[in-house]
């Protein structure tokens, strides 16, 4: 055991001396540090007031704000109650409604999950929006549901995105006066620019089913997916919901100035009903 002893000796000398060379090396170099910032600072007045000043600006603040703190802590509860408690918004600032838009908003909500205040902004903008582009609000509505679910942040592979999935890289002009492309996340934004479109598209198609397969970017019935039968069956469950009479028998068109072609309502009235929404996952490609 005492030979054990003995040879371990070296080893532990070895190791101490390691350990103080080292401490010796790093002391020696915090030392050059603190030499060489101490020249710094002698040569270059300049950056000592800075330092200074910096340091100054530092302890005013911590001391504000624990005086802040203070003073805080020494209000009594009930004056803090009302602070602490976030105010409902006023009555003004929710959208009155028609008994008609309230029974769309509250089914549209329930079905969607969506909450009902946020459903009736949207319902009550898609009627404003409606009025202004002589476009049926109940189809923009449709249209919403189709492309997104009511989504105001659903992107597409292809780069559509918001509540009608507009592609916002291909109508910056129209976007333009919300700001660009960048507010194609906003809902408002989003559903006038997409009504814009669809509304161009409709009036380019020349009905409002060739109008839709125009708005998804297809080219013939045969390669749209089934989209315009898709959104065509929402607006139709929400005439049912509002209490409208289905118009199977009357030409579906933008606004009274567009007529429908004869091929257009046969293909309408054998079109499938589909009540779900189309996933935004699995929906057509939108060029919109």
């Amino acid at each position: 055991m005492l030979n054990a002893m003995q040879s371990s000796l070296p080893r532990a000398r070895r190791l101490v001396g390691g350990f103080w060379e080292l401490t010796h090396q790093t002391l020696m170099m915090v030392g050059l540090f603190v030499v060489a910032g101490g020249a710094y600072l002698y040569f270059q007045p300049q950056a000592m007031s800075t330092l200074d000043r910096g340091l100054t600006q530092w302890v005013l603040a911590r001391k504000t704000a624990t005086d802040e703190l203070q003073a805080l802590a020494q209000k009594p509860a009930d004056v803090l109650l009302p602070v602490a408690q976030a105010a409902p918004p006023p009555a003004s600032t929710l959208p009155t409604l028609t008994p008609q838009q309230r029974t769309v908003s509250n089914w549209l909500a329930r079905r969607y999950s969506i909450a009902p205040n946020a459903m009736a902004q949207l319902v009550s903008a898609a009627w404003t929006v409606g009025r202004q582009e002589k476009l049926d609000p109940l189809l923009i509505l449709a249209v919403m549901a189709v492309e997104s679910s009511f989504n105001p942040y659903a992107a597409s592979s292809v780069g559509a995105t918001g509540l009608m999935q507009v592609m916002a890289g291909v109508h910056r002009d129209k976007f333009a006066p919300f700001g660009g492309p960048q507010a194609s996340i906003d809902p408002l934004a989003n559903m006038r620019v997409g009504a814009l479109v669809l509304k161009d598209a409709i009036s380019r198609g020349g009905s409002v089913r060739v109008g839709l397969r125009y708005y998804v970017g297809a080219t013939t019935d045969a390669n749209e997916g089934g989209y315009a039968d898709k959104v065509l069956a929402e607006q139709e469950q929400l005439e049912r919901v509002a209490g409208l009479l289905p118009k199977a028998a009357a030409p579906m068109t933008a606004s009274a100035g567009h007529a429908v072609s004869p091929q257009a309502l046969s293909a309408a009235a054998k079109s499938t009903v589909a009540t779900e929404p189309l996933p935004v996952q699995q929906k057509h490609a939108s060029l919109t």
